[in-house]
């Protein structure tokens, strides 16, 4: 590693077409493909590296920069606890896919009921009118707060005030 290797850029290799290439400021290109003249062995030990911590951890891309965001993998799954409902959907195939998730995180938007399944605890979006047991998804919905009254509640619980709606809500969801 030179002392122009800090102003390199990421080049096209003009032999293979290869878009990892670097080439400093002042001196030859390297390629991290091995079957090139260009190659460059400490380049493509570095990239080999980034490959396999990319393996261990999911790769996301900022739209506009293109930067390389690496998250961690969730330490643990997710589990809905002893409150779990079990969702009945049959999905486009005609097949019947059950799912587990948290009542808590019910939400309705328009025609679909979304919540976080197990054991990812991804939000899933369900159409409502292929639930096969929709008057219990709908029973326990009623029974959830709106995402406006869950952050009025939130709001109040977190600088210790309360408020005659707070009292209503409370009464409304005893549970929550």
């Amino acid at each position: 590693m030179g002392l122009f290797d800090w102003f390199a850029r990421q080049i096209r290799c003009p032999e293979c077409g290869d878009g990892r290439a670097r080439q400093p400021l002042f001196g030859r290109i390297r390629c991290p493909n091995r079957a090139c003249s260009y190659f460059d062995a400490r380049l493509a030990g570095g990239l080999e590296e980034e490959e396999l911590q990319a393996e261990s951890a999911p790769i996301y891309r900022k739209p506009h920069t293109r930067e390389r965001i690496t998250k961690p993998k969730a330490a643990e799954s997710f589990n809905p606890g002893a409150r779990a409902i079990q969702v009945r959907y049959q999905n486009y195939r005609g097949e019947e896919k059950t799912f587990s998730g948290d009542p808590r995180t019910l939400r309705r938007r328009h025609k679909h009921i979304s919540l976080r399944v197990a054991p990812t605890g991804i939000r899933i979006a369900l159409a409502r009118e292929r639930i096969l047991n929709l008057a219990e998804v709908d029973a326990l919905l009623s029974k959830t707060p709106t995402p406006r009254e869950q952050a009025l509640m939130a709001y109040h619980k977190e600088r210790g005030t309360t408020s005659p709606f707070l009292q209503r809500l409370r009464m409304k969801y005893p549970d929550w």
